[in-house]
């Protein structure tokens, strides 16, 4: 029989372990939580913050520097507080929280006052921002440190070691990124959104004040375990700064492949819309895999994927034979991909077991975040300094390997010579190349690549990083002699190159045709053996003609400038108000292209700036014709198409004035959008897709024209225009406070 004592010890252990269990579940819903306001506020701050400040650098830019800022604040206010008591700390984050719960819910309009009504300055965005959200965002901030020592005060059996929340918490950062874009954005408005957001921004407070109650007394609840030892104890004291470096560093490398991966994912490779969520998706994942309980890798085998996928990035860069261009362009994509995720995946696996003692845990997750920011800021603010082009990905990615401790064996003295004798040989090959002596082996190049993965799995993979940057940088080096590039400018909106290429023409020989191009989106091109009026009908704008023919606009206004090929459409008394949000644009178009020179008249104009609040600022202007060319790439302003942009450029029209606007795009159809929202305008609305063009230099395109009811229709619908019925649009009108990007995706990959 089982004595009274024992059943008592018993049922004991069996409460505890109970008790902890449900411990452990309201830890990480609270975590879950945190972590998911913390990721849906962003965008949905970013679209308040739109319709104000426009899409300038000094809006967006300002805005990531301020979220990063406020995130480290708050895991520095975590650190601060450990300080104190588990349960002070504690009720310190409730009081913060509870602080900034006064602020909500958010209003980015409401601080619309602190806006410089002479331009868009970075101080006042981020006034805006300190004063609409950042309290609240700071206090969210401080919860999963704050949470995370707490829970070493509860009865769980893993208590003393709480990292493997963090699995937790990078879950709820993952549901509220694909949350945002696929269910908050479609199915609320803005203020609905903020509504929501302060509801959960509550129950969040609840669940921390749960969470403390479960605790109960630290000295009876949280006692250490008894295998802690002595050296345990020292080392949670004192921290090395060699130790803080390397938890910097593991951060650090993930984060700026994330960027750097994700621009030269959606900017080099392949332009998909939300194509951005798939790299940031990725390096949530690898958080919640390297710091759970149970590892589905060994970290053996994901150090030596590491070093495999870390030379692979040469693949990249390396142009195969024999493979078309929509091939490379997802086998390229999926590589970047593949070989970000294994490399931040076992990164983060080194920084997990980098953890230290919980009496260092917010320390630990200061310097994670510090990282983090570091990492982001390098590639959002150095690298367009430091590079014009995309080629910090694979770099970082190369040196990330010397932060991989595997080393199988020592190299023999027949491979070192297999090494330098691959060296050389690359050397002779890009002189040789360089000297003419011969126009390319792709396949000598190949074999590096062998050699370099060779070095890097058996031997020593810092070596075979080495090895993988310089047969990258060599193979980028040959990208650029196989296509001479007339310029290349890196900016904070991208990658700009202007290049010439042979074209021929059907009847008439070939010609050399100058094209621009901002990543994978093509702004403009202009037949360089002929006159810039000739040229004026290339790629897609052949279709501005009709409108230009049938009304004789004498004022013409134009957002997005391009290459500047509209300005040639030219007559006696024709002026051009034209507005670009991005200055390299501009200077590109008068340096490379002769469109604004040719085509001038002494009363044009162009203005820097968000086409929206510049057109809203200058409130003399009247247009006769409005063009609208901004929506080409897969990362559109929607501000310019919602209902209040579509009522704010009819009070710049004249009494006759009318609307064009320029939908030619691979991945979304706006047609039905631009319709709903411009019948609540009072306009008819045209529609032309033209399929046929007249020479090679003429693309097809769509446009849509937008004229007041009492103008006459006739003359374009005799050009093949098309009026649209907007009885049979079922797509909700966009607004400042609504807009659904996933209404209008085509749902096609190429």
């Amino acid at each position: 029989m089982v004595s009274n004592k024992e059943k008592t010890k018993t049922g004991g252990v069996a409460n505890v372990s109970s008790s902890g269990t449900f411990a452990l579940i309201i830890f990480a819903v609270s975590l879950f939580l945190s972590a998911s306001l913390m990721f849906a506020v962003q965008p949905m701050i970013g679209k308040m913050l739109l319709p104000l400040a426009g899409g300038t650098p000094a809006s967006w830019i300002v805005a990531m520097a301020f979220f990063q800022l406020a995130l480290l604040a708050g895991y520095l206010l975590a650190w601060i507080m450990s300080r104190f008591t588990v349960r002070v700390h504690t009720l310190l984050l409730v009081a913060l929280l509870a602080l900034g719960f006064v602020f909500l819910p958010v209003r980015v309009a409401d601080h619309a006052h602190l806006l410089d009504t002479r331009g868009i300055a970075p101080s006042s965005v981020f006034l805006i921002l300190l004063f609409a959200i950042g309290l609240p965002f700071t206090a969210i901030s401080t919860v999963s440190s704050t949470l995370q020592r707490l829970f070493t005060a509860t009865t769980h059996k893993d208590a003393q070691d709480p990292y493997f929340l963090y699995a937790a918490s990078n879950a709820g950062s993952l549901i509220g990124l694909l949350s945002y874009p696929v269910l908050i954005e479609p199915l609320l408005p803005l203020y609905e959104q903020s509504i929501y957001w302060q509801t959960l921004y509550g129950a969040l407070i609840v669940m921390c004040l749960f969470c403390l109650a479960l605790t109960g007394k630290p000295e009876k609840n949280a006692p250490a375990k008894k295998t802690a030892t002595k050296k345990a104890a020292k080392t949670a004291e004192n921290v090395a700064w060699n130790q803080r470096i390397l938890w910097l560093l593991l951060a650090f490398f993930p984060s700026s492949l994330l960027m750097g991966t994700t621009m030269h994912v959606t900017m080099d490779i392949i332009s998909v819309p939300l194509l951005w969520v798939a790299p940031l998706g990725l390096y949530l994942l690898t958080h919640i895999m390297a710091f759970s309980r149970r590892k589905l890798i060994k970290t053996q085998t994901l150090f030596e994927a590491h070093a495999i996928c870390a030379c692979s990035i040469v693949l990249v860069a390396v142009k195969f034979p024999g493979l078309d261009d929509v091939t490379m362009a997802w086998s390229g994509a999926l590589v970047s991909l593949g070989t970000f995720f294994m490399i931040a995946l076992a990164l983060h696996t080194r920084l997990a077991e980098a953890r230290p003692h919980n009496r260092n845990l917010t320390q630990f997750y200061f310097f994670l975040a510090l990282g983090g920011a570091l990492g982001g800021s390098f590639n959002a603010f150095a690298a367009p300094l430091m590079f014009d082009s995309l080629i910090e990905f694979p770099i970082i990615a190369a040196l990330s390997c010397f932060l991989n401790p595997h080393i199988t064996r020592r190299i023999k003295s027949w491979e070192m010579l297999l090494f330098f004798t691959g060296i050389f040989t690359l050397i002779f090959y890009f002189y040789a190349l360089k000297s003419g002596i011969f126009a390319g082996m792709p396949y000598l190049q190949m074999s590096l690549v062998i050699t370099a993965f060779f070095m890097m799995v058996n031997f020593h993979p810092k070596l075979g990083g080495a090895v993988a940057l310089t047969v990258f940088l060599c193979g980028f080096y040959l990208d650029t002699l196989r296509t001479p590039h007339l310029h290349i400018e890196r900016n904070f909106f991208g990658v700009m190159r202007v290049h010439d290429t042979q074209i021929r023409l059907s009847s008439e020989g070939t010609a050399t045709v100058r094209f621009f191009r901002h990543g994978t989106t093509l702004h403009g091109m202009q037949n360089i053996d002929a006159d810039a009026f000739e040229s004026r009908g290339t790629s897609y704008y052949g279709p501005v003609s009709d409108p230009v023919e049938a009304y004789h606009p004498e004022h013409i206004g134009l957002i997005g400038l391009g290459a500047g090929t509209v300005r040639c459409y030219h007559a006696p008394g024709r002026y051009f108000t034209m507005y670009e949000i991005d200055p390299a644009v501009v200077k590109i178009a008068k340096e490379y292209f002769t469109y604004l020179e040719d085509c001038s008249n002494e009363k044009d104009a162009i203005v820097i700036g968000d086409g929206r609040l510049e057109l809203e600022k200058r409130i003399d202007d009247r247009y006769d014709l409005l063009i609208l060319d901004a929506f080409s790439s897969d990362s559109i302003p929607a501000h310019l198409l919602t209902r209040e942009a579509f009522e704010s450029y009819k009070t710049r029209l004249t009494e006759n004035g009318i609307i064009a606007v320029h939908i030619s795009n691979r991945y979304l159809d706006l047609r039905d959008v631009i319709t709903a929202t411009a019948a609540e305008t009072d306009f008819y609305i045209l529609h032309l897709h033209r399929t046929q063009t007249s020479t090679p230099l003429e693309f097809p395109s769509r446009w849509m024209i937008l004229l007041p009811k009492h103008v006459d229709l006739t003359p374009m619908i005799e050009k093949g225009w098309q009026e649209i019925a907007t009885d049979d649009i079922n797509v909700r009108p966009w607004t400042d406070a609504h807009s659904n990007i996933l209404s209008t995706l085509r749902f096609r990959l190429f």
